[in-house]
């Protein structure tokens, strides 16, 4: 290249560098911009956590056309979302409601467990940690499809997981009403087993586990047996002593320290599962997940959630405050004095808890205990009493829970 050409190349170059820094910056602007702050501080407000309500918004097209589209459950940022619209004309900003608006569905977005336990992971992977579990007959919200074959869905208890199709059975609104008019019953065994024919020989199409929900079919029995439909209509028969009719289960639950602690011991000897809340194993939330549920109450489901719930306890003085049925939170302290807690237990008196760690057993937090538990003794951080403390959205008795109604 001659030294004549060398100018005008050198001036492309710089332009070229100069229009690409200017839509770096142009672009590194709209996302500091002040409708994109208004969106961080909409889903700050109102779907602080991720685990319970999603709230995301992305560019769509180039970043310079001000195109943001919108998704969230919740219909108070929904809300909000759309008086910023108005408020910006010069942005394109649109917002979508899950389940209600995700024209994708058909209109199918309330669904049903199909097996005993399914898994709510947190990505649509199976390589993807479990967050939680969900049970035969519970009441779900499917949100969205994500990739092949896989549904994010929110289970009743509020709790966000992905899902393969085949572990839900989607419902019609009329569907989904059907199903709730129809006689149910409930899993009260440790185990159970649907049989395809009323008699402990035959084959079995399906197991069941605690709090797990099918339809009385036909309302019919034969001898010992019910005849069980599941939530993808199979048929089949169940021990009647397995079983108890919904609306006798709801009437019959009572959220007593003696209820909670009973059920928590049901499930001695079972083994630590990450994400566990069913009789298959659970973790340390998990297990106190299962005893509320069990005794009629839905709670939240991680131990950093259960913390902002429920009465505040001294712990100053170790357990001197505490009454069997509190939860007990442990954990450390960050630098900045805020709390990083990592495990829950169930307080049964006289110094001691259950809880999962491991397996489902019961410690103590007195040094003078065969059964001291010095490493979470010494992490006692706070504690808190759910049994008689007010009702929120996320604690509350299932027989009031919306996602079980219309």
């Amino acid at each position: 290249m001659t030294i004549k050409n060398i100018a005008p190349a050198l001036a492309r170059i710089a332009l070229i560098i100069g229009l690409g820094f200017a839509t770096f910056v142009r672009a590194d602007d709209l996302q500091s911009s002040a409708p994109m702050k208004e969106l961080a501080e909409i889903k700050e407000r109102f779907a602080p956590d991720k685990r319970l309500e999603l709230f995301d918004y992305q560019f769509i097209g180039e970043e310079s056309e001000k195109r943001v589209e919108v998704e969230t459950t919740s219909p108070d940022a929904h809300a909000a979302v759309k008086l910023l619209a108005e408020k910006r004309p010069d942005w394109k900003i649109s917002v979508t409601l899950l389940p209600e608006e995700n024209d994708e569905l058909d209109g199918r977005w309330r669904a049903l467990v199909r097996f005993s336990v399914i898994q709510l992971r947190v990505a649509p992977d199976y390589s993807a940690e479990c967050g939680t579990q969900a049970l035969m007959g519970a009441p779900l919200r499917v949100l969205k499809k994500a990739g092949k074959g896989w549904l994010l869905v929110q289970n009743f208890d509020g709790y966000l997981g992905y899902t393969t199709a085949g572990s839900v059975v989607r419902l019609s609104e009329n569907e989904f009403h059907a199903w709730r008019e129809a006689p149910r019953l409930v899993c009260t065994a440790n185990y159970g087993e649907i049989l395809l024919a009323p008699n402990p020989d035959s084959p079995s199409i399906s197991d069941l586990a605690p709090n797990d929900v099918l339809v009385w079919k036909d309302q019919k029995t034969d001898g010992d047996y019910y005849q069980v439909e599941t939530p993808d209509g199979r048929v089949g028969w169940v021990l009647r002593s397995a079983l108890m009719e919904w609306n006798e289960w709801l009437a019959t639950r009572k959220l007593t320290a003696e209820n909670v602690i009973a059920s928590a011991r049901r499930l001695l000897g079972r083994p630590y599962v990450w994400g566990g809340t069913s009789a298959k194993g659970v973790d340390c939330s998990g297990l106190v997940n299962f005893a509320f549920y069990t005794n009629g109450y839905n709670i939240l489901r991680d131990v950093s959630q259960i913390q902002r719930e429920g009465v505040d306890l001294d712990v100053s003085q170790g357990w001197k405050n505490l009454i069997p049925g509190d939860l007990l939170l442990f954990g450390t302290r960050r630098a900045d004095g805020s709390l990083r807690l990592r495990h829950v237990g169930i307080y049964i008196g006289d110094g001691r808890f259950i809880h999962s760690a491991t397996y489902v057993h019961e410690s103590s937090l007195d040094p003078n205990s065969p059964d001291y538990d010095e490493g979470n003794a010494t992490e006692l951080q706070k504690a808190v009493r759910m049994i008689g403390a007010p009702e929120t959205p996320h604690f509350h008795p299932i027989s009031s829970n919306a996602f079980f109604n219309l």
